[in-house]
């Protein structure tokens, strides 16, 4: 996934013509949005949802305010946003777990597809294969070489059980044909701080979090999920040159209600991509480390559903369950 490659500047363009016109004909928003985010305040994804949101009410000249309702790694929020009136004044921002979720725990009563209507996607950012230096590794094929050599013998970690470290270090032993033993962590700090002090010896983990570490030569990064080299790291290979159509990016969005009028979804998704556009928004986003991806509401309805099916197969062929 690149920026922007779902989405040319001059669609961009005509989508926020779209919604200025409909704006001038459209009494909507003419009261409180809530913004449903399913994770606790503080954390990246209600940092961005919030930025957003400012943007939407300096836009609109009505308050979006965010409504964190954590729980079941975000089903709960889903849960709530699925039976609210497809009005547009309930909407939600959400992560790659939404797509991720329903294949994951039987008991999640959502299709990330029919039950809503996607608005668009806002960024991504993709994860890294990194190692403790003890472990003796420097390059992608030596590490590939150095597991399937001795299978089982080795332990990785993630932030918890279907987070995107996980799911990442699945599709790819399921490509290479590896067996190692995962080690769910309560969250990505935890997984990071097991990581650097070589009580586990490798994972996945964020760019974000990973670069100062790298930086410090405290981890040794042997490949990114990505379709491409980042420009932050570019000498760091992609999985993909070496496993053929792997690619894997942490992403976020907005989503609505389904039965949400297509007027309505379009008038967001032209302010949202407006705002996406700013030269403020470019920095804050540069500062995360993550990369900017407006989209249309048909093209994040793909990757919502592309990553709905990829991860069903990953879950299921790897036996992965919430429990």
């Amino acid at each position: 996934m690149k920026p922007l490659t779902l989405l040319t500047s001059v669609s961009l363009a005509l989508a926020a013509l779209t919604g200025a016109a409909i704006a001038q004909e459209s009494d909507y928003p003419n009261d409180l949005v809530r913004v449903v985010v399913g994770s606790s305040p503080g954390g990246t994804a209600d940092t961005v949802s919030r930025i957003v949101a400012d943007a939407l009410s300096d836009k609109f000249g009505e308050t979006f305010v965010v409504e964190n309702l954590p729980g079941a790694g975000g089903a709960l929020a889903a849960s709530e946003v699925r039976s609210a009136e497809p009005d547009g004044y309930t909407i939600q921002f959400i992560f790659s777990s939404f797509s991720i979720l329903p294949s994951l725990n039987p008991d999640v009563n959502y299709d990330p597809v029919k039950d809503f209507e996607a608005i668009t996607m806002v960024s991504y950012a993709p994860n890294l294969l990194l190692v403790n230096p003890s472990f003796g590794v420097k390059t992608f094929p030596e590490w590939v070489d150095k597991i399937k050599a001795n299978p089982g013998k080795y332990d990785y970690g993630s932030g918890g059980i279907g987070y995107s470290q996980h799911l990442s270090m699945e599709m790819l032993l399921q490509d290479i044909g590896g067996d190692v033993v995962h080690i769910p962590y309560a969250g990505s700090g935890n997984l990071l701080g097991a990581l650097i002090s070589g009580e586990i010896p490798f994972a996945f983990d964020t760019l974000t979090t990973a670069v100062p570490h790298i930086e410090s030569g405290a981890l040794i990064p042997l490949a990114i999920t990505s379709s491409e080299r980042s420009e932050i790291l570019p000498d760091v290979p992609a999985v993909g040159e070496f496993v053929e159509g792997y690619e894997l990016t942490a992403w976020n969005g907005f989503v609505a209600p389904a039965g949400t009028p297509r007027e309505i979804v379009d008038e967001l998704n032209a302010a949202i991509v407006e705002y996406l556009e700013t030269d403020a928004a470019k920095a804050f986003f540069g500062k995360l480390g993550t990369a900017i991806a407006a989209s249309t509401p048909e093209e994040f309805e793909q990757v919502i559903a592309g990553d709905y099916e990829k991860f069903a197969v990953v879950i299921k062929e790897a036996g992965i369950t919430a429990q």
